[in-house]
């Protein structure tokens, strides 16, 4: 049975070391992985046109933004700003993570002005955001409910890369942070806010690039 066992195992297609038993389809071992992840994050830092993006919202589903923060790969800050939703409802879960109240927004610009000067200092950058399919959609969402059009943005989502770090398709911004030995970051930057979280991504990414490369 072990004979058996062994002849029908696979092996890593990048270093030919062998993968866990169990494996179904040919693939490349978790040390070879993490080899590629930091080259593509690597290779996404020294571009020049990336940014780093990061929303907060009324809530999950039917939701509006109501905060916005992008930044370079320099940290240096290219918007930061709260939006006041058309809709005056917030969801009483997002309202306890972000700490944002609707009476913080009563005097903040809405979504209309807010939105051109986002695309302004865009431009055609690729954006890297954690959960990219979420901001993503938020922001389209929001655009809609005002009933503006909304350009397609090219997003990579960062936390897919860094999930893959694990062998993970998903994996949260602040467990990534502490996973990473980056505790401190948690209290020079407000966490679950726009601004802070786009800097945990940048310094996140910084500590992925600088990994060693597997001996």
């Amino acid at each position: 049975m072990e004979i058996a066992l062994e002849a029908t195992r696979l092996f890593c297609g990048s270093c030919g070391g062998p993968l866990p038993r169990g494996t179904q389809k040919i693939s490349r071992c978790l040390n070879c992985e993490r080899a590629r992840v930091a080259s593509a994050v690597r290779g996404l830092l020294a571009r020049p046109d990336v940014l780093i993006l990061d929303t907060e919202t009324t809530g999950l589903k039917d939701a509006e933004v109501i905060e916005v923060a992008l930044i370079d790969l320099q940290g240096v800050v290219r918007l930061n700003t709260l939006v006041r939703p058309k809709k005056q409802l917030m969801n009483p879960y997002a309202g306890r993570v972000h700490g944002i109240s609707l009476r913080d927004l009563q005097t903040q610009p809405r979504w209309p002005e807010v939105l051109p000067k986002l695309l302004h200092a865009a431009g055609d950058a690729t954006i890297l955001a954690w959960n990219a399919p979420f901001d993503a959609r938020m922001l389209e969402q929001t655009s809609a409910r005002w009933g503006l059009p909304h350009p397609k943005l090219l997003f990579v989502c960062a936390m897919r890369l860094y999930a893959r770090l694990h062998g993970r398709n998903s994996f949260g911004l602040h467990k990534a942070v502490l996973a990473e030995g980056l505790e401190d970051l948690l209290t020079q930057h407000a966490s679950h806010r726009a601004l802070g979280d786009v800097t945990f991504v940048l310094e996140l990414l910084k500590h992925v690039a600088a990994r060693p490369a597997p001996g």
